[in-house]
Parts: C-alpha cells; structure tokens; sequence
C-alpha cells in the first residue's frame, strides 16, 4: 500500500484497503493475515471488489482452515457513508466484523490505529442505521517477528542493500540477553543490600523466567545445537540442488 492520501479523499482507494483473517477466542477477535482488495472510487461512489475479496479469502481458508474473515481495514481515519456500505459486505461474512483504520500520513510521526465494530440505531419498524464504535486493541508480536522488525529499524535512514545473516542476527540477541541479564542482575544485588525497595510483583516474574530456563548440561545444548546444524546444512544443499535442476530444466527448454 501506498504511504500518503491524496488530500479530500474519501479515505478509500483502490490501494488502500482489504480484508483482515483471524479467529475468535473467548469473544476476542484475533487478527493474524490481511490480504489488500482493490476498491474504485469516484466523486460519487465507492465500489469494492467482493468477489475478489471472497475468492482470495476461500483460498486462504483453504491453505489455513483455522483462519475467518473477521472485518476490514482501510487507510485514513475517516468514516463514512461508504464506510457503511462496505462494513455490510463483511457482516455478511462474519457476524461482528472489526475495521481497521491506519493513519498513513503519519499524523505526529505515528502511524495511528483505530479499531470499530458497529452498533445498530434507528426506530423500531423504521429507518436503520449504524454506528461505528471505537474497541479497545492490543498488538503483539512473536519474538521471531521482533528480531525481524529491529533488524528493518537499523536500516531506517540507510541506502544500503540489507544483508540478513542469521547467524549475525542470533549473536545480535544473545548479546542483548546478556545485557539484559546483567541489569537484572544488579537490580537484584541493590535490593539485597537494601539500596533499592523490593517488588513483589517484578520478584515474582523474575522466578517465572527462571523457571522457564530448562535445566540441561552443557554437553546435551551442544548436541542439541549440533543436530539442528546437521538439518540446516541438509535443508541449504537440497534447496541447492533444486536450484541447480530447475537452472538445468530451463536450458533444456530454451535449447528445445
């Protein structure tokens, strides 16, 4: 998608927009995949592409049987009229579809999001409506997520072609383990020797990390380590060979 809005726009674009996948826990909605659908727009109407946006979300029900449709997202914090008529086509899909607002244009130097679900209005046997009303979110990410997301972050500013090595990367983490050990660590020392109050609650999450630790000898990470080496290697010489069979394949084809 793109980043910026043309100024007066209705908020949804042809590149700006698309269905939000997820599930539902305990009357939580989990929102894990997203996939664009184009939309049209013109000074008098805003059409989406629903056949498009129910095709793709099949397929992707297909390759994932635990994902749904559960709502929408659009660039912009606007709603409006056509907000309305294209939140219905979720309903339709999903019984209490969310939407999804992100402010592209970087309103204070943060991309801002905003999460709605609608309320019905209206008089009884009469004309109906809608509202759209703000839900409280929470974003989290999986921790190989966030070594990906600060890798992206050190390169902000830079022109350099990003170099992704894996075995950079995980001495890059252990470091900041140590380091991060290492102010528990003397957190720990100064509450001892009474220069700093005790916490109950950060003594408590302090002993769930410990406990998380496996207790294990140094000879069995070693093996461990190296027996997750060996399918590495494995896994790297036949994608290499696969390369190498389909480089062969298309100069065959070529000479045919």
């Amino acid at each position: 998608h793109q980043e910026t809005e043309e100024e007066g726009s209705s908020g949804i674009n042809a590149e700006y927009g698309g269905s939000l996948l997820g599930r539902y826990d305990k009357g939580v909605v989990i929102i894990t995949e997203s996939f664009a659908v184009p939309h049209q727009e013109t000074e008098e109407e805003v059409s989406m592409d629903m056949e498009y946006a129910m095709r793709i979300g099949e397929l992707q029900k297909k390759v994932n049987t635990n994902l749904y449709t559960v709502g929408w997202y659009s660039s912009g914090i606007i709603i409006n009229e056509y907000s309305s008529l294209i939140h219905a086509f979720y309903k339709c899909q999903c019984p209490t579809p969310v939407h999804l607002t992100i402010d592209t244009l970087m309103t204070n130097q943060k991309m801002k999001i905003n999460t709605h679900i609608t309320l019905p209005i209206g008089v009884k046997n009469g004309t109906e409506g809608c509202i759209f009303t703000p839900v409280p979110y929470t974003i989290q990410g999986a921790e190989a997520e966030q070594v990906s997301l600060k890798f992206f972050q050190q390169l902000r500013g830079s022109k350099k072609t990003p170099n992704f090595n894996d075995q950079e990367q995980i001495i890059n983490c252990c470091d900041e383990m140590i380091s991060q050990i290492g102010v528990v660590l003397g957190h720990i020392k100064q509450v001892l020797a009474g220069e700093a109050p005790a916490d109950k609650e950060l003594g408590r999450q302090i002993m769930e990390v410990v406990q998380a630790v496996p207790n294990l000898e140094s000879d069995t990470i070693t093996n461990m380590l190296n027996s997750h080496m060996q399918d590495l290697l494995a896994v790297e010489y036949l994608t290499y060979l696969t390369r190498q069979q389909l480089a062969v394949s298309a100069r065959l084809n070529q000479i045919l």
